[in-house]
């Protein structure tokens, strides 16, 4: 079975042996892979919604995997019980807020849990910020494109996160460290959406601005300048 490659980069995080909680299983594609690679032992896949449930019940009786997938209906973390002990928690392909809300409301669930492996659509620095802020370290990043469209995954373990400043831990830490290949393809992004931040700054009307407009110009200047020397470093490599 072959995955997306957003799919595939989550499954790489996941360590041999391990019981998954995917949490938002959508189709069940990859609870499916990670029994059928011999990956993963045992699989609790959840869904809030009845649709996406039932497809990915088709799509574990098709690949003979039933046996091993334990498939429920319920809201984020609520749907595990006392005697699954997950040491893997994978939520995917939800909003960055939604995430936080999840690990918040399902925090008296995650005794015996080792890492979360998460994969924000949408507001990936407000994640990070919450994890840094709640007892989780950001051990590793990667990214995965699909199409046009570049995915940012997390692994984050309970610890500390020794990043402290806010603008690099938005951004993403692990990122800025390793600059994996599409590295570049962020940090463009990242500056086009704070141009026009920087553009509605100059435009808008409310007084005292100033300050907020001199840290955006500051954000700018920090990854132009990473920008470059990961052009730089992709030139030499």
């Amino acid at each position: 079975m072959k995955l997306t490659p957003r799919l595939a980069a989550i499954a790489d995080l996941v360590p041999v042996g391990s019981v998954v909680a995917d949490i938002g299983t959508d189709h069940g594609y990859l609870p499916v892979y990670l029994l059928s690679e011999g990956i993963s032992q045992r699989v609790i896949a959840s869904d809030v919604n009845k649709a996406p449930l039932d497809q990915a019940r088709e799509t574990v009786a098709a690949l003979n995997c039933t046996h091993k997938v334990d498939l429920r209906l319920g809201n984020g973390l609520h749907v595990l019980r006392q005697d699954d002990n997950p040491d893997t928690v994978i939520i995917a392909g939800m909003g960055g807020r939604t995430i936080t809300l999840i690990l918040e409301e399902g925090r008296h669930k995650l005794a015996g849990v080792e890492r979360f492996i998460l994969q924000p659509m949408s507001e990936a620095g407000y994640l990070r910020l919450f994890l840094a802020q709640n007892g989780f370290a950001l051990v590793h990043e990667s990214l995965a494109m699909e199409g046009k469209r570049l995915y940012e995954i997390i692994l984050a373990k309970p610890g500390k996160e020794m990043e402290t400043d806010p603008f690099r831990l938005s951004f993403g830490p692990r990122l800025l460290e390793k600059k994996p290949e599409l590295f570049p393809v962020l940090v463009r992004d990242k500056i086009r959406k704070l141009r026009i931040v920087y553009f509605n700054l100059q435009n808008a009307r409310h007084r005292n601005m100033s300050e907020k407009i001199k840290t955006v110009e500051k954000e700018l200047m920090y990854l132009e300048e990473v920008l470059a020397g990961a052009v730089e470093r992709a030139d030499i490599d």
